[in-house]
């Protein structure tokens, strides 16, 4: 999956969650009510982050017309009395608000049917109890992300307790436990949040391929890992041995990464281009000095110079190539080059 989607919230909340989308993703989708919606962020690095990847989602009629069966069928399995909202009590702190655009209208009338929401407030939002309000996003994550996107969220704790939605917590965390795995070869104060915005909008301003590719491969190694640890329980002690065989692989990969590398360079250094190059370059400096009596390389001459800028472009280009093609044989290379 090459992006992912965020709920349950309108803004990301969880400087964790732009840290590891940053790392992963293309894009990172979040659902807003409106079109010209605009989110609002206090911290300076969270909004950059999210204007380079951040992609708003306003659900379609259609998509609400699948929200609205998925909560039919919710509520014909019996609603759990952690889900009913009591307006008696009026709005309490830990109630959750829910824009009410982003369902059908034909949905908040069951849902005040029922009995787990109640009139819409003085903003206009409808008040839930957190169970409730968190199971709805859920549902309407799981809808709009379908089966191209990966889900991720900052509410785990609160996603555990309601067994509904179980699924939906664990492949929404994931990507987020297993990131961390990989992150033990590099200089942690070299990932801060600023360098990774400033890497993706290098990616960005050169039109990004190479980079893309780099992450990739790198997305590609985090989602076979959570394809094993989806097939055994979490907190088990096999989880622990495939968490402890990925994380060794990864710094074997980057240690091998590190000395290919110191390989491609020697090799380019060796080469009869670069010599060449070494030579003609001492005869450069020697006329600039005014050495008159150190020969000169035939090299120089004019039509010598053109064929040595040539050659020293034609150097560049083969270095270049040799060092992506070891970068892009290893999982690690894309954190090698962003922490580098």
């Amino acid at each position: 999956m090459r992006s992912a989607l965020y709920f349950p919230h309108t803004e990301v909340r969880s400087k964790n969650v732009i840290h590891t989308s940053l790392l992963m993703w293309d894009e990172l989708d979040y659902i807003v009510p409106f079109d010209n919606y605009h989110p609002y962020y206090t911290d300076a690095h969270l909004a950059e982050a999210m204007d380079i990847i951040g992609r708003k989602r306003v659900p379609t009629p259609r998509e609400q017309q699948e929200v609205h069966l998925a909560v039919e069928e919710l509520l014909r399995g019996g609603i759990p009395e952690t889900f009913r909202y009591s307006p008696a009590s009026g709005v309490r702190e830990q109630d959750y608000e829910v824009w009410p655009q982003k369902l059908l209208g034909e949905t908040w009338d069951r849902l005040r049917l029922e009995g787990l929401t109640d009139g819409q407030l003085d903003n206009h939002d409808y008040p839930m109890r957190q169970a409730a309000g968190l199971t709805l996003m859920a549902i309407l994550a799981d809808v709009l992300a379908g089966t191209t996107q990966a889900r991720i969220t900052d509410r785990s704790l609160a996603y555990a307790t309601i067994a509904n939605v179980t699924s939906v917590t664990k492949d929404a965390v994931k990507a987020v436990q297993v990131v961390p795995l990989t992150l033990k070869g590099i200089a942690v104060d070299r990932l801060p949040l600023e360098r990774l915005i400033e890497f993706r909008k290098r990616e960005a301003r050169e039109q990004g391929s190479d980079y893309r590719k780099l992450r990739h491969n790198y997305l590609e190694a985090v989602e076979k890992h959570i394809a094993r640890i989806s097939e055994v329980e979490a907190g088990s002690r096999d989880r622990a041995e495939l968490d402890r065989c990925f994380e060794a692989d990864m710094e074997d990969d980057l240690r091998d990464l590190k000395r290919e590398l110191g390989f491609a360079k020697r090799e380019a250094w060796l080469s009869k281009d670069i010599l060449t190059l070494a030579v003609a370059g001492s005869g450069l400096l020697a006329a600039g000095l005014g050495l008159h009596n150190t020969p000169v390389p035939e090299v120089l001459t004019a039509g010598g110079a053109a064929a040595l800028l040539g050659g020293t472009l034609g150097t560049g280009n083969k270095f270049a190539k040799a060092r992506y093609d070891v970068l892009r044989k290893h999982p690690m290379a894309y954190l090698y080059e962003v922490g580098g």
